[in-house]
């Protein structure tokens, strides 16, 4: 065991949790801690001692020094994964949903927690009274921006006016008095009039008031669309905001670009080393760009339309000849991003071409590569034991995308593959109201398509339009997402698509039935209830505790 001075020692307990023990934690060493890991790694002093003899000066820390060293080090080591050391949280406020999901595409090194359209209500205005979406710089600077504005502006007045008409609708369909909690926690649910304690009553009527909310969100949330601004909290590694902002600087969108700076700004001052190497890819921008071009040159621009909800579990061993499987699945997941075909279809497609186009896909993807950093997208990823081909609508691939022991990759978002209708919406009479919004969105998607691009069109796509996606797992992140994403406070419709994917493995797998112990095929119509009960158990026994603890002081 290293010793210490006593003033080493007084020195290293402002940095670490521990002077004495071989297991202790660092503390208030922001930008600087992966450094000193990557410093000691290489020497034969300890932690603590690298700290003291390196990093610090006068028993502070050294910036000037400590920079040097970083420098050096990362010069020296040449080692990627010493950026894994060191971490900072970063929040990205007013984006849009399209950006959410470019950036939670990068998710190995980086921890999201996203704003939830299942308990917000997104019906507030910004300080200058106009509705919280996005006015993309590619559509502002077009002929549609006044088109597009009156439209998102008519398809936020159509959410915010349904909002207490579909409260109304739900406090009908289950009034307070007849409606059960488990608000005491005793195992069996009570009515209003069953309680007597005033504790228990606002516990009751607060679950109530909730349940009604986010049954309402649930449902009008389809009409939100992919332009609205939300806020996305992230904790990542030096490592991963190097992918991430190199990943938003190769983008098409003026947002995206947008948002890389502001955060390549703001990381500069708290892991600068680590992410000095961000930059926008032009060799994987040109790369997409010829996967675009062959995209359409080979099947040009075709629709394969489906309309609802589908979930397709792809079989690695059906080939239409004798080619190399891996090769087919991997040539058919590098199309898959730039075609609007299902992966069954594309498979067959790219099977029935002759080696010189199979080539041609190849080269396009992957070929002519300057340095090791040249790395194509994920189709590289293809061979998984479970390869499923999804459409589901956009806010359920919300929930379902962050999953990360997996690949997956999606098409373009459009209106295309049909609408998911909330049932509800039409028991309620406000059919006519949908489908207006609806008209909006589609007239406005043909024409900034055509006018703006598709990358620009995606904006204005309503939540409730489907997409269509795949993913690529083995049985271990199959069990995770399925049982997590069937619990019964789950959204209905991703419930759904999980419970389809727990069936299509079933049907071709059956030993796999003992390790999907925990789905659950059941339909709830007020999936929020029974947890958010549970959720006031836990306040109110919170809320004793610190009284006794209180009192007890």
């Amino acid at each position: 065991m290293t010793q210490f001075t006593p003033e080493e020692r007084t020195l290293l307990e402002k940095y670490v949790t521990s002077v004495d023990d071989n297991v202790f934690a660092i503390k208030g060493l922001p930008g600087i801690v992966g450094s000193v890991f990557a410093r000691y790694s290489r020497a034969k002093g300890s932690f603590r001692k690298t700290l003291v003899k390196e990093f610090l000066k006068e028993g502070v820390i050294d910036p000037e020094h400590a920079q040097q060293l970083i420098e050096r080090i990362l010069i020296a080591y040449g080692d990627d994964s010493v950026g894994e050391l060191e971490g900072a949280n970063v929040s990205f406020e007013d984006i849009s949903n399209l950006a959410t999901k470019v950036i939670q595409d990068r998710r190995i090194g980086g921890s999201p927690i996203e704003q939830s359209s299942r308990y917000v209500v997104y019906n507030q205005k910004d300080e200058q009274g106009r509705w919280r979406y996005l006015r993309p710089k590619e559509i502002m600077d077009s002929a549609h921006a006044e088109t597009y504005e009156k439209g998102m502006d008519r398809v936020f007045d159509i959410y915010d006016g349904l909002v207490e008409p579909l409260t109304k609708f739900y406090e009908s369909k289950k009034p307070l008095e007849e409606a059960e909690y488990d608000v005491k926690g005793s195992g069996e649910k009570q009515k209003f009039a069953d309680l007597s304690e005033e504790k228990d009553q606002k516990a009751f009527k607060r679950t109530y008031k909730f349940d009604l909310k986010t049954k309402t969100c649930d449902t009008i949330r389809c009409l939100l669309p992919t332009s609205t601004l939300t806020n996305v909290g992230m904790f990542g590694n030096g490592r991963y905001y190097q992918e991430l902002l190199s990943h938003l600087y190769t983008q098409e969108l003026d947002e995206m670009h947008d948002i890389a700076k502001k955060a390549h700004s703001n990381l500069n001052q708290i892991v600068a080393p680590f992410v000095k190497r961000a930059k926008r890819n032009e060799w994987l921008a040109e790369k997409r760009n010829a996967m675009r071009s062959l995209a359409k040159e080979l099947f040009s621009e075709e629709v394969e339309t489906c309309q609802q909800i589908d979930v397709q579990l792809q079989d690695p061993k059906k080939s239409a000849n004798s080619q190399d499987p891996l090769l087919l699945e991997t040539l058919t997941q590098a199309l898959y991003p730039y075609t609007e075909l299902s992966l069954e279809t594309l498979s067959k497609r790219v099977a029935d071409l002759d080696e010189a186009n199979q080539k041609r896909i190849l080269d396009a993807y992957s070929g002519d590569r300057k340095h090791r950093r040249c790395r194509p997208d994920r189709a590289l990823e293809a061979g998984y034991p479970l390869t499923f081909d999804m459409v589901c609508d956009f806010g359920s691939y919300r929930d379902l995308q962050r999953h990360r022991m997996l690949t997956q990759q999606r098409q373009l978002i459009t209106p295309n593959l049909g609408f998911s209708m909330p049932q509800d919406l039409i028991d309620a009479g406000v059919l006519p109201l949908i489908e207006e919004a609806q008209q909006i969105c589609e007239d406005l998607y043909t024409k900034i398509r055509k006018d703006c691009g598709a990358q620009a069109a995606q904006y204005v796509v309503l939540f409730g339009y489907n997409i269509r996606w795949t993913m690529g797992m083995n049985i271990r992140a199959a069990q995770h997402m399925i049982e997590l994403r069937t619990t019964p406070q789950g959204h209905p419709n991703y419930r759904k698509v999980a419970q389809l994917m727990a069936k299509a493995i079933l049907e071709r797998h059956s030993w796999a039935e003992q390790l999907l112990t925990f789905t659950d095929y059941d339909d709830y119509t007020w999936a929020r209830a029974d947890s958010e009960a549970r959720q006031r158990v836990k306040e109110n026994a919170l809320e004793d505790k610190l009284q006794a603890e209180t009192q007890h002081a």
